[in-house]
């Protein structure tokens, strides 16, 4: 079984939506991929005359039959059954109830939009992926990719693919044109549709195309949006914006299989591709709609046009990313020749915004040269997924990039650390190193800072040589701000280890002093063995910073008295 790219996409409408309906062209998949998708639903195929009669001449009792939801295949044969669901849908009340499919989607847009709008998802499913198709065992050298194309029946059922999209080609001129009752002069039609395929490729030009078929221009005109609304064909519009150049504005034309397109010039074998004058054309045909499909299996519309200016200037893809433009030449040559890179120098400069130059081209090494990306006809899938992942990615970062750190907060806290914690520091440092250090085995200190930020370091940050060192490293974080809910502690702690004075007993005493930073002040807090010594707590505001004093004199007493205090305590002397 090949898990069709779209399917994920299809799981998550269809819990957001009453409905999700899937067009796409006749052969494409759609029932297979319904049925597998959502296996416990009821399925009932409109194209029945027992099911179609019943849904037109008892809708209601139709789709009350059908309990709580079901797969509707070819729901354009019953469009008036849309409003009916529409009542049902409203009555009901939730997502998750009906997946409809059909192939000539102008009819189920008009049904559409005028029941069903804002209640369904829509999808467009094409044919097979270069990645799907791979899954099924074929070949994948370029000329057999070209000449069997993408129908799935081909490959689930072995078909030889000149039968197939022959058989495809008689059953859409005799059964869905006829249907649609809009050809008079079938013959006409035929040759019509086996004109296009010549002109793959090309921009359209209608006045040659009803030269040649022997029908007017505004035929052409009617023929062209039949070949769309059924699939078929498609016009790729040209890139237009307000530049100072004279920009092409007639659309080119593209088949929506490359196979059923090389089976109308006559294409009969795989081995007749490589010589073929359209070889190129072929090529490109397949690397747009690979492109278009890439889109359509994410739920997203097309945003795909090409470049070419009166002067002939040409890139044959312009995809648009959210950073920009993604410019992609297209050669079907198996050899990479820097000229190719050539044209897409000069467009990138004609068009704002060209993030990205590549070529895709029939051979087999990818490469990431200064001019653009190399890439390979069967990673094309990989390249467009990263043609939408880095810009994506990028804008994702950006979103979450925390501001820039409060410059007036930065200032705030250097100004603490100077007319505050440095001297404090200081006039303690001396009075424990040189004077109660002696009664003990070794002596040692550890400044700490614990940012709001998280995480903290240790060592001599606090020294007035690493101060600027540590702002930046470890406070001037990105987003930082002083805050009552993640404030900033500044410290230092000392450890006098294994006492060794009278009455010696082992024992060590931890002391630690520290400054915690909030949006309105600071609050300074001492320890003693983790004993907290308060009349040491302290507040400033920061309008006070400048005006108060540190009280080092009091601060380094109490320390003192506290450590004193410690020791007689712990060696049994008081």
């Amino acid at each position: 079984m090949i898990e069709r790219e779209i399917a994920p996409r299809l799981k998550r409408l269809f819990g957001q939506y009453p409905f999700v309906t899937v067009t796409g062209p006749r052969q494409s998949g759609k029932t297979t991929l319904c049925r597998e998708t959502f296996p416990g639903l009821a399925y009932v195929n409109l194209e029945a005359p027992d099911n179609r009669e019943f849904a037109e001449s008892d809708p209601r009792g139709f789709l009350a039959r059908l309990g709580e939801g079901a797969i509707l295949d070819e729901i354009q044969r019953v469009p008036d059954l849309v409003s009916y669901l529409q009542v049902v849908a409203d009555e009901k009340g939730r997502n998750g109830l009906f997946v409809l499919t059909g192939g000539e989607h102008f009819k189920l847009s008009e049904a559409i939009g005028q029941s069903l709008a804002g209640r369904t998802g829509l999808l467009h499913l094409l044919p097979f992926t270069l990645g799907e198709r791979e899954q099924t065992g074929a070949s994948g050298t370029l000329d057999e990719v070209l000449y069997s194309g993408f129908y799935p029946r081909i490959f689930d059922q072995d078909i030889e693919p000149r039968q197939a999209l022959g058989d495809y080609f008689e059953t859409y001129v005799e059964r869905d044109v006829r249907q649609l009752g809009e050809i008079r002069n079938v013959a006409n039609f035929r040759r019509f549709i086996r004109l296009c395929a010549g002109r793959v490729g090309q921009l359209v030009n209608s006045g040659s195309l009803g030269s040649d078929a022997g029908v007017s221009h505004t035929t052409v005109r009617n023929w062209l949006d039949l070949l769309e609304r059924s699939y078929i064909a498609f016009r790729l519009p040209p890139f237009y914006a307000n530049l100072r150049k004279r920009l092409v504005k007639t659309p080119k034309l593209f088949f929506y299989d490359v196979g059923l397109a090389a089976y109308l010039i006559g294409i009969e074998r795989a081995d007749q591709v490589s010589s073929h004058p359209l070889r190129g054309p072929l090529f490109e045909n397949m690397v747009v709609v690979e492109a278009l499909k890439h889109r359509f299996n994410r739920g997203r519309s097309s945003n795909l046009s090409f470049f070419r200016d009166s002067r002939g200037l040409e890139c044959d893809l312009l995809l648009k990313t959210a950073a920009g433009f993604g410019a992609v030449e297209i050669k079907s040559g198996a050899t990479i020749a820097s000229d190719f890179f050539v044209s897409l120098d000069s467009v990138a400069r004609a068009v704002p915004d060209i993030t990205l130059k590549a070529v895709v081209y029939g051979g087999a090494e990818r490469q990431s040269r200064s001019a653009g990306e190399v890439v390979p006809f069967d990673d094309l899938h990989g390249f467009l997924d990263r043609c939408e992942a880095d810009p994506e990615m990028t804008v994702f970062v950006e979103d979450r990039l925390a501001p820039a750190p409060s410059q007036g907060d930065m200032d705030t806290v250097d100004n603490v650390y100077r007319k505050h914690i440095r001297p404090t520091i200081d006039a303690l440092d001396g009075s424990l190193k040189h004077r109660l250090a002696s009664l003990f085995a070794s002596f040692g200190w550890n400044d700490f800072v614990k940012p709001s930020s998280g995480g903290g370091v240790s060592g001599s940050a606090l020294d007035t040589g690493s101060w600027e060192r540590t702002k930046i490293q470890y406070v001037a974080k990105p987003g930082f701000s002083l805050s009552n809910e993640r404030p900033l502690t500044l410290g230092k702690e000392y450890r006098l280890t294994n006492y060794s004075g009278a009455r010696n007993r082992d024992f060590s005493i931890v002391v630690s002093l520290a400054w915690t930073l909030d949006s309105e002040g600071f609050s300074r807090a001492a320890t003693i063995n983790k004993t907290m010594l308060a009349k040491l707590d302290r507040h400033v505001r920061y309008a006070e910073v400048d005006t108060r004093s540190a009280r080092i004199d009091s601060t380094v007493s109490a320390i003192e008295n506290g450590v004193k205090d410690e020791i007689e305590r712990l060696s049994g002397t008081r």
